[in-house]
């Protein structure tokens, strides 16, 4: 009994060493041919490792070919973090002391999950050859470190233009998320703001890339094992011209300073100009020329990442907002720069005539008002009937209140805003669609809107009662609830100026490769027409050329060579309670044939005849070729 289960357990144990067996063989020829491929591609990813190389970035060009944007080569000192042989902090402090670097930013580079392990770590720009020779001359006090040369972003005209320009920073988390920077390497620098932002894949060109031997530790034991180098970006050629930006900059420049030192008609006090916009485009075509807001800031400080110190300096309390492009993100009312489009409107739908006559008192009560609130007209003369010219050249508010109150009206019996649809038609209250990130929409309000506000401020307003004839007066003359930028209206007097054509703005003409082939042409692109005959256009640009002879601009266009270089123009003051009065002037000339569209925007800077008209008429004697004066404020009118 005993042999027979010992005989079982032998043939047992036999078993199971051949299933053991059959196992492990089948285990051996699955790792050995089925599997083989697999293990050799793993092998070689443990042997081999990717150093991205970053392309050159394109230029941003004027349209006459200056460099706006462009590339310059910038000394880099390198670390590498396995050669410091364990010396760490003695030789980042001795850099540190060298370079001028503090040693908690070389730190935070060399942690930065940009790098890999075994690639060298840029510390420090724009080295000097002295600091690189006694690097290189002490090398027993600086393991690890070494240098390269560079390209990084250069703006040879410092601050012109730049937030049009834009500047670049290391991909943020955020952004690696997103499906436009699929393929994107941590840390890879992008535009963010400006042309930069909007085309930055234009800009970026395609990386390319190096390979590298490493062994299980990580050491390099071949720093070349092939290359593919990195194609260049492509140019960006802009519609902007770099003289008339320079004009345009200037001469806003020196309407705040101008402004600041002008009492306000009100109180009496300077003037704050705390900021402001110029735009000059080409009415026959969309395509701006020049885009100014004050304040400016310097580009280059994001270079390499911006430092604490600069992003206090950018963005304390008393900055102002230097990185806000106001020409397309500033929301103001328009003041009477509005009022050619509401006559645009009045004309359209019949409250208006080009032969009519129209009541010009001091002061407007809407009929239907109990109250008999009294709206005051900006100048305490009564004109008596004046015709719509008139109206427009002296700023006769009170002529528009009636018209405010006509579109009231129809509103109230038929609950059209046609006001309102008329207004949009003529891109108000909707983005224009330039080529620029960060465009804000403006408004142009309605009942809906009213009723909100009413509804969120029920301490300021009291209860709602709906769409007042008060709101459609205000509207009327540019006041109340509208926002408008000034590029708005920029690209809404360039309609008037080329007889009724609404053009998108653009501020890039094309882009072309790094040796200058055509890769892609911006066509002017039509948003619409103004709602009225195209003679009746004219009508109006013709009418707005007393403005500047004898109308609210004339002082400030004294002297100007009228004559020969007809002004087609409109001031503007809007109201904005408590602060100072916002200055405005657009303008379009030669009159006849407008080449040029200028619209000059200051904040608390008073009156639009005062500040924002001199700008233009300096910004215009440049464009044509003048000399450019000093800036004379003009007088206290709307």
């Amino acid at each position: 009994m005993t042999e027979a289960k010992t005989r079982i357990r032998l043939k047992l144990v036999s078993v199971l060493v051949l299933v053991m067996l059959a196992a492990l063989t089948t285990r051996l020829w699955f790792l050995q041919v089925l599997a083989s491929p697999k293990f050799v591609t793993l092998a070689n990813q443990n042997q081999v490792r990717l150093v991205p190389i970053e392309p050159m970035r394109g230029q941003i060009l004027d349209r006459n070919g200056h460099v706006l944007v462009g590339n310059r080569p910038s000394t880099v000192v390198l670390v590498d973090r396995r050669g410091l042989r364990g010396q760490d902090e003695q030789v980042l402090f001795r850099l540190a002391t060298l370079l001028h670097v503090p040693v908690k930013d070389m730190l935070d580079r060399l942690k930065s999950v940009k790098y890999l392990p075994y690639q060298p770590v840029p510390v420090a720009a724009d080295v000097s050859k002295e600091s690189i020779f006694y690097i290189l001359e002490h090398q027993d006090l600086f393991p690890g470190v070494s240098y390269e040369v560079d390209p990084i972003r250069d703006y040879p005209d410092g601050s012109l233009g730049a937030q049009v320009l834009g500047y670049v920073l290391p991909i943020s988390a955020d952004q690696l998320k997103e499906k436009a920077f699929a393929g994107y390497g941590t840390g890879e620098l992008v535009g963010d703001a400006g042309i930069e932002a909007s085309y930055q894949s234009v800009l970026r060109g395609n990386p390319g890339k190096r390979e590298l031997q490493v062994n299980a530790q990580g050491q390099v034991l071949n720093d070349n094992l092939g290359t593919k180098d990195a194609t260049p970006g492509d140019n960006v050629v802009l519609s902007i011209d770099k003289n008339i930006q320079k004009l345009a900059d200037q001469s806003l420049d020196l309407g705040i300073r101008l402004a600041r030192q002008t009492p306000d008609a009100e109180s009496g006090k300077d003037l704050k100009a705390t900021g402001g916009a110029v735009v000059v485009m080409d009415p026959k075509s969309g395509r701006v020329l020049a885009m100014s807001s004050y304040p400016n800031f310097q580009p280059k400080a994001f270079i390499g990442g911006l430092t604490e110190r600069d992003y206090q300096t950018l963005t304390a309390k008393g900055s102002n907002f230097p990185l806000v492009n106001r020409a397309i993100q500033g929301l103001y009312p328009a003041g009477s720069t509005f009022k050619p489009f509401v006559a645009v409107a009045a004309l359209r739908e019949g409250y208006a005539a080009p032969n009519g006559s129209y009541d010009c008192p001091s002061g407007y009560a809407a009929p239907i008002d109990p109250t008999r609130h009294i709206f005051h007209n900006w100048s305490p003369v009564d004109y008596g009937p004046i015709s719509l010219p008139e109206a427009l050249t002296i700023s006769c508010d009170t002529v528009f209140y009636k018209f405010g109150y006509q579109f009231w009206l129809r509103y109230h019996r038929t609950s059209d805003e046609v006001m309102q649809q008329d207004l949009w038609q003529m891109g108000f209250g909707k983005r224009t669609g330039i080529d620029l990130p960060g465009e804000q929409a403006g408004l142009i309000p309605t009942a809906d809107y009213t009723k909100q506000v009413y509804a969120k401020n029920p301490q300021v307003y009291g209860p709602y009662y709906g769409w007042l004839p008060g709101d459609a007066i205000n509207l009327a003359i540019g006041q109340g609830f509208i926002e408008v930028t000034p590029l708005q209206l920029a690209a809404a007097y360039s309609a008037i100026a080329n007889g009724g054509t609404l053009y998108s703005p653009k501020v890039v003409a094309k882009v072309v490769s790094a040796d200058g082939k055509l890769v892609q042409a911006v066509r002017p692109q039509v948003l619409g027409k103004l709602p009225i005959p195209k003679k009746e256009v004219l009508f109006l640009r013709q009418a707005l050329t007393g403005v500047t002879t004898h109308g609210t601009a004339s002082l400030a266009f004294s002297g100007f060579p009228l004559g020969s270089i007809p002004v087609a123009g409109k001031t503007g003051t809007a109201e904005v309670v408590p602060r100072q009065p916002t200055s405005w002037f657009a303008a379009m000339a030669p009159a006849g044939d407008p080449k040029y569209v200028v619209v000059a925007m200051v904040e608390q800077g008073g009156h639009g005849a005062t500040t924002a008209a001199p700008i233009v008429r300096r910004i215009l004697e440049g464009l044509f070729g003048l000399q450019t004066n000093s800036l004379r404020a003009g007088q206290v009118a709307d």
